[in-house]
């Protein structure tokens, strides 16, 4: 069956939400499909005190809000919804759902973010699983992924999602740096393990932490790491792990224990192993833009390293080289939920502003939103993102320039 609809969204996370939310208030028709059965995206999964807002952050009840908000505009949600073709009409070819073909005339792809793989031996046992599946157990599912769990990765979603573990009575073994490889290079360095606390010190309940994040801060974290030699650090109850890695996970048949090694400040491995029962590992490497569609929609890709990959080239209003084509959220670059929300509102107006529409934000009011957002985080998943949204500023001028836009 074919359908129309003014917009179309693909992501019911928060920036699609969101920008549905703002398309439809200006008039339009939103249809927004996810291959997930409830709408939320990565949200259902966050569950957290932000000190800067001095209170709990619960995206389940936001997503129920935003979820709310969008069904009383007249926004149609899809769930369970894939989409396995995009046209150069901008038309969708969907499966699971009664449409087969869904006919924009905008588009915005909000498709958020993958989580990378990082191979250590055993990681093929049952119990090993990534650091976003560990969260969506945790806090969506109510399922606690072991009885006793390792996790290997320090950076803030790790550190987060450890925390959310234990708070919901896992027991968590501790947190330690993910395998030295060359598959890891940098995530395995405790110098950059130390270096990050500063994108999480605000989360931070451990006068040590702040401490060391503040040293990393001040570029002293060649003295943080030294500083710590034992694992002395505890973060709302769990240790911190910045001088010991994960070599190997071992169990028959699924995890029963995870062999440790001590690790240098330069990051080499030294010392004997060492052996610690546990029946889940939960190992973290960071997240990458998930661009499947944008490059079947054939919109011009980019490598910019610190926005975390591979990314659609978009402008300031989140526009893309195809007309009538936009993105929004972890697509362009990975950051925290804040700044997906203040994205969504901002490819929202632009998307009606290209279709005739009024909007009560204006172009220079949506992109202060977003900035502040970014400010406010409490997570900042890529160190030099500001470096990464110039990089990208400068590749839209250099693409105006060529003539090979439509904005």
């Amino acid at each position: 069956m074919n359908d129309a609809c003014d917009v179309a969204v693909v992501g019911a996370g928060p920036a699609g939400l969101v920008a549905a939310i703002e398309a439809a208030r200006a008039g339009l028709s939103v249809t927004v499909v996810d291959e997930f059965p409830w709408p939320g995206g990565r949200l259902l999964g966050q569950l957290y005190t932000d000190p800067r807002s001095h209170g709990r952050w619960d995206g389940r009840k936001i997503s129920r809000q935003l979820a709310q908000e969008a069904g009383e505009l007249g926004v149609r949600i899809l769930g369970g919804a894939t989409v396995w073709a995009v046209g150069r009409d901008l038309s969708l070819e969907l499966s699971g759902v009664p449409v087969g073909t869904l006919r924009p005339q905008a588009l915005l792809l909000a498709t958020g973010a993958a989580e990378r793989a990082l191979p250590v031996p055993g990681w093929t046992k049952p119990g090993v699983v990534c650091v976003g599946a560990a969260q969506t157990f945790t806090n969506v599912h109510h399922v606690a992924i072991g009885r006793r769990v390792l996790v290997a990765g320090i950076d803030p979603l790790a550190l987060s999602v450890a925390m959310e573990m234990h708070h919901a009575g896992v027991d968590v073994a501790g947190v330690v740096l993910p395998p030295v490889s060359t598959t890891s290079g940098a995530l395995a360095s405790p110098e950059r393990a130390v270096a990050r606390l500063a994108d999480v010190a605000d989360l931070a309940p451990n006068g040590l932490l702040r401490a060391a994040a503040r040293l990393a801060a001040g570029k002293l974290s060649p003295l943080a790491v030294s500083a710590l030699r034992f694992d002395l650090v505890r973060v709302g109850g769990v240790s911190i792990g910045f001088r010991t890695a994960l070599v190997a996970v071992e169990g028959d048949g699924r995890v029963e224990s995870a062999t440790l090694r001590s690790v240098a400040p330069d990051g080499t491995l030294v010392g004997p192993e060492r052996r610690i029962e546990v029946d889940a590992v939960c190992i973290s490497a960071g997240l990458y833009p998930l661009t499947d569609l944008a490059e079947i929609a054939g919109c011009p890709m980019v490598e910019v390293e610190e926005l975390g990959g591979l990314v659609p080239l978009h402008g300031p209003g989140l526009e893309t080289p195809l007309e009538r084509l936009f993105v929004a959220g972890n697509l362009t670059g990975i950051e925290g939920a804040k700044v997906a929300i203040a994205q969504g509102r901002q490819a929202g107006c632009s998307i009606a502003r290209s279709l005739g529409r009024a909007t009560l934000v204006s172009p220079e009011d949506a992109a202060r939103a977003v900035s502040d957002a970014r400010t406010s985080s409490p997570f900042r998943f890529q160190p030099r993102i500001a470096a990464g949204r110039a990089a990208m500023a400068e590749l839209w001028q250099q693409a105006i320039a060529r003539g090979d836009q439509s904005a």
